[in-house]
């Protein structure tokens, strides 16, 4: 039976990939996790049998760049958050061919790995504005939940995990699962519920909290049952004003996620590139 959880981290090379590393390690060393460290290479095949030789040679050249790459960015990211880990965690890497997105996935499967951690920038849609086309198709495809890391983000000492919630029976299930990527951070959890008419939900509101009771004896958690017009704009307000620094949400499909990322959206997400999100899948 496994029981060291395993976090697979793809590596670039980029302030943003290696900033994402750091977190991992972070996490991997408060839950007795173990990192693999990822690479992919995309090698020129021209398209013809002629091309052979080339294409040996345009591996062995990518695969011995990506090796010193995959070093030295593991020693520069260790020496700025070794002073925080209790014990550094194992660190195994691999290099591997092929369509970015497709291969992470892949490498997560044939490595049964517990998390993906990974780095997000902007690029052209709602979702991909967000998390980067990349992550986004990871996020869609991963056989397991997928941390986005903004590139400027760091891991807080004092964690506060949001929560939106529509009363799903899946709810403290959802919540404990998360919990278990931040147990060693004791993290406060905000619950929000939003909705026009907030007082028809509050029944519904009174009998989660008391299932959280019940079922998470001893977890920080606050219920908010709120009025809102503005789904987004009051989630972007519930997360500034309540402090909210990581995210918890759902692999996209019709209904909250899906309309939240939107491609409508795109102005009025742009404070969210501030805010890591945990994305399970549903």
């Amino acid at each position: 039976m496994k029981s060291t959880p395993k976090i697979l981290v793809p590596l670039d090379f980029s302030k943003c990939s290696e900033n994402a590393f750091g977190i991992a390690l972070q996490l991997a060393d408060k839950i007795n996790g173990e990192l693999l460290v990822m690479t992919v290479l995309k090698i020129n095949d021209g398209g013809a049998m002629d091309n052979f030789a080339f294409v040996a040679d345009d591996y062995k050249l990518k695969t011995e760049l990506a090796e010193k790459g995959l070093e030295e960015s593991i020693d520069s990211v260790l020496k700025m958050v070794r002073r925080m880990l209790d014990k550094e965690p194992k660190i195994d890497t691999t290099i591997e061919v092929g369509n970015i997105e497709v291969t992470i996935c892949e490498t997560a499967e044939k490595n049964n790995v517990d998390y993906i951690v990974m780095g997000t920038q902007g690029e052209v849609s709602m979702l991909d504005r967000y998390m980067g086309s990349v992550a986004s198709n990871v996020i869609s495809n991963a056989p397991c939940p997928v941390l986005a890391i903004p590139e400027n983000a760091s891991l807080p000492r004092n964690i506060i995990l949001g929560y939106a919630t529509n009363f799903s029976a899946a709810d403290v299930f959802e919540i404990w699962k998360a919990l278990k990527l931040f147990k060693g951070f004791h993290p406060m959890v905000k619950c929000v519920h939003f909705a026009d008419k907030p007082v028809e939900d509050q029944e519904k509101m009174d009998e989660l909290k008391e299932y959280f009771n019940e079922a998470l004896p001893g977890t920080d958690v606050e219920l908010y049952n709120l009025a809102s017009k503005d789904k987004l704009n009051d989630m972007e307000n519930f997360i500034k004003e309540e402090h909210v620094n990581f995210f918890v949400m759902f692999k996209p499909k019709r209904g909250f996620f899906e309309s939240l990322f939107h491609k409508s959206w795109t102005k009025e997400m742009a404070m969210h590139a501030t805010i890591p999100l945990l994305i399970f899948k549903d």
